[in-house]
Formats: structure tokens, sequence, C-alpha cells
């Protein structure tokens, strides 16, 4: 990863991004509302139960984590003060992946027999909804062809928020669930979107969001040890 060997710890990754159904079940508010609310500018993306939701700050992934976990009977992972989140790795509950953890699993973890360029495929159109099929809109999540680890829309339909915030990945050396730069001004995203050319949802590719915004093309998935 970035040119260096980095392990991770076992960790469960829900298979499907967080839906339109599931957010508006745990924070009450429908991805229109939030639209509505927050949003000066953007366009709707798709809407329905099954459509990933977006429209989602950083800031409220991390609390959506939380809420679930307490719903779970888990500890939260997080320590949410304004703006302010510290992370609490002896939790068990629910939080957003690491980078290191988002890549392990889109390249399909120990199981996978081939290093694809895509999440599960070096086709894109069998595993991305992208600029090329997407009519500009999110999709119903699981639609097309999961990756080795039966992980649905790791490449394409919305980006993924994830812990790390953003920085330069070291060329050399090794690490053990590495977490990003220790701050900074982006929260890092992967994945890819519903808009992006196929460069943009290789299972390498990074990029980056200021976490207060909400947009039309992130989402998240959540994690738990």
């Amino acid at each position: 990863m970035g040119g260096r060997s980095v392990t991770v710890s076992t960790f469960y990754m829900d298979a499907h991004l967080v839906t339109q159904r599931e957010w508006t079940e745990m924070m009450g508010t429908t991805v229109r509302q939030q639209w509505d609310r927050y949003v000066s500018w953007g366009t709707m993306r798709g809407e329905g139960d099954n459509h990933p939701m977006y429209f989602v700050s950083w800031f409220e992934a991390a609390e959506f984590a939380n809420r679930r976990s307490l719903r779970a009977g888990l500890t939260p992972a997080y320590t949410i003060s304004g703006t302010n989140v510290t992370w609490n790795r002896g939790a068990n509950g629910y939080r957003l992946p690491t980078e290191a953890e988002w890549e392990f699993a889109a390249r399909g973890g120990v199981v996978c027999r081939g290093n694809f360029e895509f999440s599960g495929s070096n086709v894109v159109s069998e595993v991305a909804w992208y600029s090329g099929n997407s009519g500009g809109s999110t999709q119903p999540v699981g639609l097309l062809r999961p990756n080795a680890l039966r992980l649905y829309d790791m490449s394409g339909n919305v980006w993924e928020w994830v812990w790390d915030w953003w920085g330069t990945l070291p060329s050399s050396g090794q690490a053990t669930n590495p977490a990003g730069a220790a701050a900074g001004v982006s929260r890092v995203v992967r994945g890819g979107g519903w808009g992006v050319v196929p460069v943009g949802a290789r299972s390498a590719f990074r990029g980056g969001g200021n976490p207060v915004d909400r947009l039309e093309d992130i989402g998240f998935r959540v994690v738990r040890p």
C-alpha cells in the first residue's frame, strides 16, 4: 500500500454501503431532507430505500456509527465533541474503516485469487456504477457482482468516507494497523462514485474531502472489530 507492507487485524465490514433506509431509521432524516437543510449546491442523485445514502458529512457518518453501536449494545468507538472526534481503539462498536482496512477489503483480503484493478474484476462495468453506466445517479446497492469477500459496490456508486486524514502514503517500510496522519484538512474517501471515469474506481485510487462537506457522491459503510 503506497509502496510499503501493511498488516491489518481481523475486522467485520458491512457487505453494502449504508442505505437511505438504514440512515433514516437511525438518524431520522431522509436524503432529500439532508439536501434541503444543508446543501447549497448539488443535485439529488437517486432516491429510494436501497440507494446508498449521500449528502452526509464525515462527522455525521461517525455519529451514525456510534448510534448503531448503542442500538446493538456495543461500546461506541468515538468520543465526539463538536468537530473533535477521538477513536477508542479498545471499543467493540461500529466505526469507519481505516484506509488500510478499506483497501484490504476492496482487494478481496487473503481469499482473492488475482490482483484485480477494480474491486473484484478487471472489467469496471462488472462491479462498479461509474460515469459509463450510472446515468448520472446512484443505483440500489448490491446489483453488480461482489468481490471475493462478498462485498458490493466497493468500486463506484458513491465514494466512501474512511477514518484517515489525507496525507502522503509512506513509500517504504512496514506498518501494522496504520490510521493515517495525526491531523489534516481533508479526510480520505475511497472507491469512486457514480460520476468517475474508470481510473477513479480502482481499488488503489485515493481521494479526499472536507469532513464537514455533504456531497452528492460521498457515502460510507462501517466496520467493527
